[in-house]
This record gives structure tokens, C-alpha cells and sequence, in this order.
């Protein structure tokens, strides 16, 4: 069931590399950078299940997971300009992540503080999501790292499990956005489109400018969660949204 599990990991770098064609030109290169960089860990991690099976795998899996909440942080910081600077804002907090391995002296010495720090840097990046359409996708991921989390604390289920849904987080997160309502205008698809890959914290803050300018410009329409209200495909609308979006990238609007 091991092996199983990891070829499912494997096989999930294929939406990994639609992602990354899809936002390669935008601020959310760096964050998927480093969500790479935490694949890549996992698979570390479960490919010596299979393969050392009677090796210790809590370092790998515990990098893992430090890099899954530096990768979720990672898009908290991708606005231009600042987009490179955040990451030594990153590279910090993977510092204090991995204070737990330089006090064992390579060894996991996790004290409830630091579990708690961590589980709290991974949950805030997945709650980031959860308003849009990647929300399975990060519950996957939630559920994968949780059970993963819980393992020193007594949790006994099979390793596979939490494997498994990790695996199928970043298939669930490529289907949320492919398998979606025909938006009513082109308005609402460059907004859903924006608002689902940057998520709530960035999403509600584009919100909020875009309903300022569209006050001050006097028309009667509200940008909400779910598109704008009443639906409209003014071209001067959409070239402020444009102008509101700008800092993520030009392609940032993209499918």
C-alpha cells in the first residue's frame, strides 16, 4: 500500500506542472516554488517508507511539513514589489520551523509549543483557500499534514493514509478550477479566476480597492465574493480591475 501511495504522489506532480505553466509569469512563481520544494520532500519522506522501510522517517516528514506552511505563507507576500523580499520573510520562519532539528542535533526534538506553532502556520495557509475553489484541495492537504502532525502525539493510523490524501490535493485543487459554472461576464472570470489562485487574504483586499474605485467613480455595482453585482461586462470596469490586479502579474488573470 506504501509503494501504491507513492507512485500517487509522484503521478500528482502533473497538476504541479500545470500550475506552474499557468503561473509562471505571475508573483505566485516564488510560492509555487516553494510548494515544489515541499513535494519534493514529501516524496523523500514516503519513498523511504517503501524503499528503507526499517529507517526512521520523522526528519523528512517533518521538513515536509515545515515547507508545506512556508509555501502556503509564501503567497501572503506575492504582490509586486516585494515579491523577492518576502521570501527571506519565509526563509525566517523555516529558520524557527526547523529550530526543533538544530536542538536534537539532527534528531525531531518537538515540544508541544513548537507542534502548535507549526499546525498554526499550516492552518492559516489553508484557511487562505477554503472561501474558493481550491477548498478540497487544501482540506486534502489539511487532513494529510494533520494526520502526519499527530503521529509522535499517539495518532496510530496507517502512513498511507495521510499519503493518500496529500496525493490527491493537488488533483482536487486542478479540478476545482477546471469543472466551474461559465462565469456570467469576462469581468467575473478575470475576478473568480484571480480570486481562487491568490485566496481570501489577497482576494478580499482587491475587493476592497475595486468597490473604492467604483465609488468614487459613481457606478452602481459591487464587486462581492462571487462576481460582481448587478453582472456587467463594462469594459471601463474591467480595464480598473485590471489596474487593480496588475501587481500579481499579467498573466494572473489567465486560465
Amino acid at each position: 500500500m506504501n509503494g501504491l501511495a507513492t507512485g500517487s504522489m509522484v503521478l500528482a506532480l502533473v497538476p504541479f506542472a500545470m500550475a506552474w505553466r499557468a503561473n509562471r509569469a505571475t508573483t505566485l512563481r516564488q510560492p509555487l516554488l516553494w510548494a515544489l520544494m515541499a513535494w519534493f520532500a514529501w516524496l523523500v519522506a514516503v519513498g523511504g517508507r517503501v524503499f528503507r522501510a526499517e529507517a526512521d522517517q520523522t526528519l523528512t516528514t517533518y521538513l515536509a511539513l515545515c515547507l508545506t506552511g512556508c509555501s502556503g505563507i509564501a503567497v501572503l507576500g506575492a504582490r509586486r514589489p516585494g515579491v523577492s523580499a518576502w521570501n527571506f520573510v519565509v526563509v525566517g520562519l523555516l529558520a524557527v520551523l526547523t529550530l526543533p532539528i538544530l536542538q536534537g542535533l539532527g534528531e525531531v526534538r518537538l515540544e508541544p509549543a513548537q507542534a502548535g506553532f507549526l499546525a498554526a502556520t499550516i492552518t492559516i495557509s489553508l484557511l487562505n483557500y477554503l472561501p474558493t475553489r481550491l477548498a478540497w484541495g487544501a482540506v486534502c492537504v489539511g487532513l494529510g499534514c494533520g494526520s502526519e502532525l499527530a503521529r509522535p502525539w499517539g495518532w496510530d493510523a496507517p502512513a498511507w493514509l495521510g499519503t493518500f490524501m496529500l496525493a490527491l490535493a493537488p488533483w482536487l485543487a486542478w479540478l476545482g478550477l477546471t469543472i466551474r459554472r461559465t462565469p456570467r461576464s469576462s469581468f467575473d472570470h478575470m475576478w473568480l479566476s484571480y480570486r481562487d489562485r491568490f485566496g481570501f487574504v489577497w482576494g478580499q483586499r482587491m475587493r476592497e480597492q475595486f468597490n473604492r474605485a467604483a465609488h468614487h467613480a459613481g457606478w452602481p455595482v459591487e464587486l462581492r465574493w462571487s462576481g460582481l453585482r448587478p453582472p456587467t461586462d463594462s469594459a471601463e470596469m474591467l480595464a480598473t480591475l485590471r489596474a487593480v490586479l496588475k501587481r500579481f502579474g499579467p498573466d494572473e488573470v489567465a486560465d
